[in-house]
């Protein structure tokens, strides 16, 4: 099934600076109950972008372990060039990217507290391959993955994650880039490395700690048990993890959601991997010129509960961290 062709632009809010993405056109709904991404419905996605297989199996076949597709909807669309425009005091941007859909597992209403840590394994690495194969378009700027669980209740509860590379620099990640940067500027050091050093020596935020990933809640948790997952080895992009570390990042993801779900049971898990942008796309020469020495890639995982308070624009969180970081640690 092809992908629902719909026009979308990028707007800037002059006032806060942020970008919002404004689209057009919704996927019609499934004719039957059949999930779309259960092996044997190939045909109701659009053709596979790529996918993990046993014994040579064709494309857009029934057997596959990972499958990638075009989001049917596509927040950005693949085709065309970036067109940037000037409307008096407004700008916008056209909404030239990519919207990709991570098929994780055949099994329907599979989790991640439950599947394989090998499935998971190969989820990672396709993250890793699609993030490498989009950075070759050099008009994609950055690349987000985003995860987000249903609840119980929700139709839709295949395991899937999504992939969106954008023309811009999403607004979080602008931040990050930002903080990093001018912490590099003036102490010759990544700002993720001295946090890490400093939740180590606190120790009391931390819930778990790998020969290769440290895992706590951060000292300004903006959600209640918002939780990191940063590398103990300085690298500023995902794409280059090693193979070992993709297997303990695998063993690590499963036993913080299990904490988290152990914590707070019926609650899903929203979780976001943050990588540094794409080099190649750089528009001043000044640019991301220490991005290798000042960013750290890392994931950042939030319970999806109720909507979170906020006064003013600072985000009201019930739950200290150093309080969610204990109950963490007990839960398993």
């Amino acid at each position: 099934m092809p992908a629902l062709q719909s026009r979308t632009e990028m707007r800037k809010d002059a006032v806060s600076g942020r970008w919002v993405l404004v689209r057009g056109g919704t996927p019609p709904p499934n004719r039957d109950d059949s999930c779309p991404f259960c092996p044997g419905y190939e045909a109701q996605t659009p053709l596979e972008i790529a996918a993990y297989r046993t014994n040579g199996q064709p494309a857009n076949s029934s057997e596959w372990l990972v499958r990638v597709v075009p989001e049917r909807a596509p927040l950005l669309q693949i085709e065309g060039d970036i067109l940037r425009e000037g409307l008096g005091i407004f700008d916008k941007v056209s909404g030239r990217g990519a919207s990709e859909i991570v098929i994780e597992h055949p099994a329907h209403g599979g989790t991640w507290d439950h599947m394989p840590v090998e499935a998971l394994e190969l989820v990672l690495s396709m993250y890793r391959d699609r993030v490498a194969d989009l950075y070759r378009d050099v008009q994609i700027r950055a690349v987000l993955i985003w995860r987000k669980e249903h609840t119980a209740a929700h139709q839709m509860r295949h395991p899937v994650s999504r992939i969106l590379g954008s023309p811009l620099i999403f607004d979080d990640l602008r931040q990050e880039l930002g903080a990093a940067r001018q912490h590099f500027a003036y102490k010759q050091r990544c700002l993720y490395c001295d946090i890490l050093r400093q939740e180590r020596r606190d120790g009391s935020r931390v819930v778990e700690e790998t020969s290769h990933f440290l895992v706590y809640s951060p000292y300004g948790s903006r959600r209640p048990f918002e939780t990191w997952v940063v590398p103990t080895t300085h690298c500023h992009r995902f794409e280059l993890i090693a193979p070992a570390e993709m297997a303990a990042l695998a063993k690590t993801l499963q036993g913080t959601f299990r904490r988290l779900h152990a914590v707070q049971p019926g609650i899903p898990l929203e979780w976001t991997l943050h990588t540094a942008p794409n080099e190649a796309m750089r528009l001043r020469d000044e640019e991301w010129r220490s991005l290798p020495e000042d960013y750290h890639w890392h994931i950042e995982i939030a319970p999806d509960g109720p909507a979170q308070e906020s006064i003013g624009g600072f985000a009201v969180n019930p739950v200290p961290p150093e309080a969610a970081a204990k109950l963490l640690r007990d839960a398993i």
